[in-house]
């Protein structure tokens, strides 16, 4: 009895076994699908992960280049903006201020361009641009100058005929002249020439000065020798 009993228990378990090895065969693949589907995961985190990098730097190289732009622009617009009146450019200079004139003109020299007239009636025309400093609000400006009546072009008054000695104009923007002058010799470069025609409200108004009737226009060239 006792073999036979063994006997069928052997043979039992000969008999489980196949099925046995097919469960490990299964449980190791399902093992395997489960550490493929945990790398996978991972992979596509990690290129989750650098996509977002890759992203969030560029996004930060766009807004510095934009911010540089910005900064760029603004320096720029600060560059070139408008110093002093607006001003156009002669197309030819008077010959006379080719040389210092022993004497002031006895009328206005005749030069090629049209002033520009601004807001408040001031007329601005360069007769020679400079290339040294530019004349700004609180700088001190030698200058030469002649000034004429624009009613009828007689001079009135010009430091050529005073020896050429220059008159200094400080500071400028809130000098003891004229107020045309204050503003019209802003944006001037030393060297240059410029013509400015003041309306009488600029100029001396209605009362008038020495040799300049109540309410007069005046022209005058003035020569900037140097500005501090």
């Amino acid at each position: 009895m006792t073999q036979t009993v063994n006997g069928q228990k052997n043979t039992q378990q000969k008999q489980n076994r196949p099925g046995q090895r097919q469960q490990e065969r299964l449980m190791r693949q399902a093992r395997r699908r489960r550490r493929q589907q945990i790398w996978t995961s991972v992979t596509v985190a990690v290129v989750v992960i650098a996509a977002a990098g890759l992203a969030f730097w560029q996004y930060q190289r766009y807004t510095t280049q934009q911010s540089a732009k910005s900064t760029t622009t603004q320096t720029t617009h600060t560059t070139t903006a408008q110093v002093g009146p607006k001003c156009a450019t002669a197309t030819s200079a008077a010959a006379v201020y080719d040389t210092t004139p022993k004497a002031g003109p006895q009328n206005p020299p005749a030069v090629k361009g049209t002033p520009v007239t601004n807001a408040d009636g001031l007329q601005c025309l360069d007769l020679k641009v400079g290339s040294g400093k530019v004349a700004q609000q609180g700088s001190t400006v030698s200058v030469e100058y002649s000034g004429w009546l624009a009613s009828n072009g007689k001079k009135f008054d010009s430091s050529y005929d005073h020896g050429a000695q220059p008159f200094s104009v400080s500071p400028l923007g809130q000098a003891s002249v004229i107020q045309g002058w204050n503003e019209g010799l802003v944006g001037m470069k030393a060297g240059g020439i410029r013509r400015i025609i003041l309306p009488a409200s600029l100029a001396y108004g209605s009362q008038g000065n020495q040799g300049i009737p109540p309410n007069a226009t005046l022209i005058f060239d003035v020569t900037a020798v140097s500005v501090q």
